[in-house]
């Protein structure tokens, strides 16, 4: 295979040096995408696919976008008190999950080809990764304007709607840039990154503990103090300030990054297109798994002389035990439906949802051996452990992780609330066995069998492979029918805890039941 031809860098007719400006940059990267063109403008069709797509989105987000602009610039009042700090809480720990995911995949980030071929030429560093930046900061800044305009109608709007709905968004817009250019900042530096993500995530926790406070207070909380505008603009005024402080800084650091944080998150970016092409999800957390043991020394410790089913499952408790940031990423996510619910308590199915998703990511903890000898066929040879013992004793860890969060998130619901009368956390222990059994079959899901035959979708007439198919509904099949009676009941305003809670353990008992028994028979 031989390397794309790029135009040799310009001649400066004065110093005689190389002109590796952006143009340049520009040029290279036109016949970096197409070898075969000696050209470096490009024709019309090849700019088709992007205007098209820019807008299709266009037109499907603008009916959207005017009803919620002809909302805002109208006199709204404000929405209750909890209901608006809760919001403002979630808007905070979004703001806070957006840098944390900007530092943890890299703001300045290029295309694999870009990386390996421009990136590492006497081309301009900083034309060759101004592109890439501009991407992040369009981003970022789309999605502080949503959160802006959405804290504003929590807010309220008494007067003056187009002054504060223009502070709103300069100020969403502005917060989300400056949290994008930290990350940025501090890609290039091996010793800033982690202590970014540390304070992002700290932000994030902070906001969704202060929202869970709120919400637990409920008619204690005093309204709040209408927002001026002379205050509102003074403080888009100085977060818009300090955004284009950050953008200058990122500006002057481009031009000498370093190589090595942007070939890194091109090649977490080539794992991550890797597994969209090839249509394989569980591709990218086995690569996150290994990264994560791979940075890390555990220590090594004799297995325990136990039978040969108990060791495997002591062996999930151990690699859990390990990992204590995501027990407390799961303890914290119990708040999650009770914020849901507080901010918008006329849509129960919202937080039904939340609590289906998050149960299963809970029980879905403790399922990481399973996930491991799946994918690998060797080492569940070299165990030579099978049988109904095996799989009761595997069934242990994810179901005490999903009735421990759902009794929590339960408990928790109740004196927000969301939930009529008291007796609800009963059904989470009730409902352990089906988020266990479910998260089991996800782990057992495997590779997607691409050859299979297609299938034709009623609605839209497309076609879906059956394999494709099958591995998305592979332990939703079992969470969806199983969970009935808990997402009825939370659905229903008037449920009573009772009727559920004994609906519900009948329903898991007869579910651990049949995964047991079609275990056993399978050879």
């Amino acid at each position: 295979m031989t390397a794309p031809s790029v135009p040799p860098p310009r001649v400066d007719g004065a110093t005689g040096a190389p002109a590796t400006g952006p143009a340049t940059a520009r040029a290279a990267r036109a016949m970096l995408r197409s070898p075969a063109r000696r050209s470096a403008d490009p024709h019309w069709s090849d700019r088709y696919l992007p205007f098209a797509g820019v807008g299709v989105g266009g037109a499907l987000l603008f009916g959207p976008f005017q009803r919620l602009l002809s909302d805002l610039s109208t006199p709204l009042p404000p929405a209750p008190p909890v209901t608006a700090l809760v919001g403002l809480a979630l808007a905070v720990a979004a703001l806070a999950a957006l840098t944390q995911v900007a530092a943890v995949a890299g703001p300045v980030l290029l295309t694999p080809a870009d990386a390996r071929w421009l990136l590492m030429s006497p081309l301009d560093r900083r034309a060759v990764l101004t592109p890439a930046v501009l991407r992040a900061a369009v981003t970022a800044v789309v999605v502080g304007v949503v959160l802006g305009g959405g804290t504003l109608s929590l807010l309220g709007i008494p007067d003056h709607g187009a002054l504060r709905l223009a502070a709103a968004v300069v100020s969403g817009g502005s917060y989300a840039l400056t949290g994008v250019g930290l990350a940025a900042l501090a890609q290039r530096s091996e010793r800033a990154a982690p202590w970014l993500r540390r304070i992002a995530s700290g932000a994030a926790v902070l906001a969704l503990l202060t929202g869970a406070t709120v919400a637990a207070a409920g008619g204690a909380v005093r309204p709040l103090p209408t927002w001026a505008v002379p205050a509102a603009l003074a403080t888009a005024a100085a977060v818009l300030l300090c955004a284009l402080v950050t953008a200058v800084a990122v500006w002057r650091g481009l031009v000498t990054f370093p190589a090595r944080p942007v070939l890194d998150a091109a090649a977490r970016l080539s794992a991550a297109g890797d597994a969209v092409v090839a249509l394989e999800p569980s591709f990218l957390s086995r690569v996150a798994e290994n990264a994560y043991w791979r940075e890390r020394r555990p220590p090594s410790r004799p297995w325990p002389a136990w039978p040969g089913p108990l060791v495997l499952a002591w062996l999930d408790w151990r690699g859990l035990r390990r990992r204590p940031a995501r027990l407390a990423a799961l303890a914290l996510s119990t708040l999650v439906p009770v914020l849901l619910a507080t901010v918008w308590p006329d849509r129960p199915l919202l937080f039904a949802a939340a609590v289906l998703v998050l149960g299963l990511a809970a029980a879905s903890a403790g399922a990481g051996g399973v996930r491991r000898e799946t994918g690998s066929p060797a080492l569940r040879r070299l165990f030579g452990v099978a049988g109904l013992p095996t799989d009761a004793a595997r069934l242990v860890l994810p179901a005490l992780l999903a009735g421990a969060w759902l009794t929590g998130a339960l408990a928790l619901l109740e004196p927000a609330g969301a939930l009529p009368g008291t007796g609800w956390a009963w059904l989470g222990p009730a409902a352990a066995g089906v988020p266990a059994v479910a998260a089991l079959r996800m782990a057992r899901r495997g590779h997607i069998d691409h050859a299979s035959a297609p299938v034709v979708m009623p609605m839209t007439g497309s076609r879906i492979p059956l394999g494709w198919l099958t591995w998305t509904l592979s332990g939703l099949d079992v969470a969806v029918p199983g969970l009935l009676p808990l997402l009825l009941a939370l659905s229903d305003p008037t449920a009573a805890p009772g009727p559920a809670t004994a609906a519900q353990a009948a329903l898991s008992a007869l579910v651990l039941a049949g995964y047991l028994w079609r275990r056993h028979r399978r050879p």
